[in-house]
């Protein structure tokens, strides 16, 4: 199994994303939605990248509704809540 197509050129960039990168997908994720076909979208956007990269970038990284940070105390305290209700998954058998 190998790299798609639009991934085996060799003016596709990789590494690290840059901030104009990111401003370029977010300016077309804000002007076209999500729903797309990601493998086009480089393109159109003026990027260099693969299609997968950048639904991976927009996907963890730079959604509006992604939180970045530290849990809240809520959240702590139902993290706590459930892991001393259920415990670790390391501690249950598999078979």
């Amino acid at each position: 199994m190998g790299r798609a197509p639009c991934c085996d050129k060799n003016n596709v960039k990789k590494g690290p994303w840059s901030p104009e990168e990111d401003a370029k997908l977010k300016e077309f994720m804000d002007k076209h939605g999500t729903g797309g076909n990601w493998i086009a979208l480089p393109q159109k956007a003026g990027l260099r990248r693969c299609g997968k990269s950048c639904r991976l970038r927009w996907l963890n990284y730079l959604r509006p509704n992604i939180k970045h940070g530290e849990f809240t105390e809520h959240e702590d305290r139902v993290i706590c809540s459930m892991y001393a209700s259920i415990g670790s998954r390391t501690q249950q058998s598999v078979f």
